[in-house]
């Protein structure tokens, strides 16, 4: 038997890899929500760039809004299922990344969206 069985028993030991297995899912989940909201802000944010010949205003306006207000929701719901399952994990004595900065990152990047929102619609 390895130091890992003798100490702690492949029962634990196997709860164990599978609770880090559970939070490192939670963070690749995080980090596909961040990465879905910044490609619509961006794609947002270029529709009304570099569009502008292509198509009338009103449509290029119209899409730019929907995919920026769509990276809000996607920041936004980025940090509530984070912050969910941790809630969950919270009792278990589990590393994960703080729920604070998570909450910091997607309400900072919420925030970029709707200032980028805004500035489309007063420009």
């Amino acid at each position: 038997m390895n130091d890992l069985q003798t100490q702690s028993g492949p029962d634990e030991q196997a709860t164990e890899y599978s609770l880090d297995r559970t939070v490192l899912a939670n963070e690749r989940t995080y980090a596909a929500w961040l990465r879905t909201g910044l490609a619509a802000l961006a794609a947002g944010v270029a529709i009304e760039k570099f569009m502008v010949e292509a198509m009338p205003e009103w449509g290029i306006r119209s899409i730019a809004m929907i995919l920026i207000a769509f990276s809000a929701l996607a920041f936004a719901l980025a940090g509530w299922r984070y912050t969910h399952l941790g809630i969950k994990l919270g009792a278990i004595d589990v590393r994960m990344v703080p729920a604070w900065v998570t909450t910091l990152i997607s309400g900072l990047l919420v925030l970029c969206s709707l200032l980028a929102f805004v500035s489309l619609w007063f420009v």
